[in-house]
């Protein structure tokens, strides 16, 4: 049996990534500088990494043995922390408008924290940091079928739903842009 004072031992030297939510050694996280109390894990950040392209991962790996770092960008299975989900944490000036931008876009507001909020939908996370003069972000979210949602979000009048158009890449797209100018782009593949 673990008592409450074993448990708090063997937690204390750990933190819960911000992204895949696993918790981890301290050692085996970073603070993300913009948003204190919030960590990644190198999974997470690896893949973080690997969506800004494949020489930006390399530069931040650059010291990492060529045979870990093969396996850490193809995602190997013999890689012990493979990342699960990447979560995006975007600027708001203002928590409350961004929080009923969302909600009528068909998110669900899970938790707050003071100047940090977070939304969910069907698996998907979003979290939102306040700052008072934001630099808009933004972030891609793979969805089952993005013409159906497009459709769901004109239908609802929802504003800063762009057009939506097949890329040559093989994805179907519409950038979402909330109040604070924040660009969420949201595609799935060409049926």
């Amino acid at each position: 049996m673990t008592t409450a004072a074993a448990e708090t031992d063997r937690t204390s030297d750990h933190e819960h990534c911000g992204c895949c939510g696993r918790q981890l050694p301290k050692s085996e996280v970073v603070e993300l500088g913009t948003t204190p109390g919030v960590f990644i894990c190198v999974g997470c950040a690896l893949w973080a990494a690997r969506r800004a392209g494949p020489l930006a991962a390399l530069r931040q790996l650059r010291f990492t043995p060529l045979g870990a770092l093969a396996r850490r960008l193809t995602g190997s299975p013999t890689t012990p922390a493979s990342a699960r989900a990447a979560i995006p944490i975007l600027p708001s000036s203002d928590l409350d408008r961004t929080a009923a931008f969302y909600t009528g876009a068909g998110f669900t507001e899970t938790e707050r924290h003071d100047g940090y909020l977070l939304l969910h939908n069907s698996g998907v996370e979003l979290h939102f940091t306040h700052e008072p003069s934001p630099t808009p972000g933004q972030c891609f979210l793979h969805v089952a079928d993005a013409a159906k949602m497009w459709k769901q979000l004109r239908d609802h009048h929802i504003a800063g739903v762009g057009e939506i158009a097949e890329q040559d890449y093989g994805l179907r797209e519409f950038v979402l842009t909330d109040p604070d100018g924040n660009r969420v782009r949201i595609g799935s593949p060409i049926a």
